[in-house]
């Protein structure tokens, strides 16, 4: 099971790169824009599409990562609240919440990601982008922030720690 739970760390860690290199290139595609329009009086017809694409790959590349270390809002206070025993049980009621949510969508993302690429969609946008390209990223990382909470399940029931911020105490463990 350790080997399982590092494959997932892996993987998500890998997502969190890709959310990371996301993120400069939307900065940059940003910082263009705004320069073209302001001293060119040009506007990139792909900016606004890239950038929205970029955008969610942020979002949901990050995810899985963001999960194991503990920077997913939850409600603090409540954990903080009850004992070690029922804030546990109060986790692993919302972690099984969270996977059948997540199960879904992320079996909805897959079923149009097929379509997708089944009919040769492309974005309506100027550059015509085969949307297959977004949507495979987009389904990744939702995929990954299911592993992630599938991994997060297990170290709740064996007693690890689920993730690497603030215990149910409020402070760094």
């Amino acid at each position: 099971m350790a080997a399982l739970l590092r494959g997932i760390d892996l993987l998500c860690a890998a997502g969190a790169v890709v959310a990371a290199v996301s993120a400069a290139l939307l900065a940059l595609i940003l910082i263009t824009e705004v320069i073209a329009t302001s001293f060119l009086g040009w506007s990139q017809p792909w900016a606004v599409e890239y950038a929205i694409y970029l955008q969610c790959f942020v979002l949901f590349c990050g995810a899985g990562w963001t999960l194991r270390q503990g920077g997913h809002i939850r409600v603090g206070i409540l954990l903080q609240a009850l004992g070690p025993g029922a804030a546990r049980l109060l986790d692993l009621l919302g972690t099984t919440f969270a996977l059948g949510i997540l199960g879904f969508a992320t079996w909805a993302l897959w079923q149009q990601l097929l379509r997708t690429v089944e009919f040769g969609s492309t974005s309506y946008y100027p550059m015509g982008t085969p949307l297959w390209i977004p949507q495979a990223l987009l389904t990744l990382g939702v995929t990954l922030l299911l592993l992630a909470f599938f991994a997060r399940l297990l170290r709740l029931l064996v007693g690890l720690r689920p993730d690497l911020g603030a215990g149910y105490g409020g402070g760094a463990e």
